[in-house]
């Protein structure tokens, strides 16, 4: 709840009651002022919850926010492939958010990619990834690599990516 969603729930409570019964109004929006005051944990993508933990094992059980940030702006090179994100303010400030008051991992939505025409007796086919890094044709299995985010899609071949992408 920000202090927008405070306003509304004041004007809401004020415009439902004609004369406000003080005791129960008072107890809610002390509880409303609570929720606001609390810190609220961000959401941020795995590679940022990756560089945080890295950041508290090289410092040990000692975690000062600082130091974590510090650490990360001075081991991610411009040559990481996550470079662009930290260079972004906004991202800069959700970095120290994120520390500060914790954070969950943003799932990143991953792709299925369907290969038209190709479907066998055991159903349509995807592509599919081996454990060495070959693509191959397989009906949908779930203990196969057959789901791609986004990066891993840049990283296909051009004529995968021009395929058909299921969610």
């Amino acid at each position: 709840m920000d202090i927008r969603d405070l306003k509304k729930e004041i004007w809401k409570a004020y415009n439902e009651r004609s004369v406000w019964t003080q005791k129960s109004d008072v107890d809610k929006f002390k509880k409303l002022l609570d929720e606001l005051a609390e810190p609220k944990k961000v959401y941020i993508p795995q590679f940022v919850a990756d560089w945080i933990e890295e950041a508290k094992e090289h410092y040990g059980s000692e975690i000062d926010p600082l130091k974590i940030v510090y650490w990360i702006g001075d081991y991610i090179s411009d040559t990481d492939s996550h470079y662009e994100w930290l260079e972004n303010i906004y991202n800069q400030k959700l970095l120290l958010n994120a520390v500060i008051n914790g954070y969950e991992v943003k799932k990143e939505p991953k792709y299925r990619i369907k290969l038209p025409g190709l479907a066998g007796n055991n159903g349509q086919q995807y592509i599919s990834k081996s454990a060495d890094g070959k693509l191959f044709a397989c009906a949908r299995r779930d203990y196969l690599q057959q789901e791609f985010t986004n990066d891993e899609l840049k990283q296909l071949p051009d004529w995968v990516r021009r395929l058909e992408l299921r969610r």
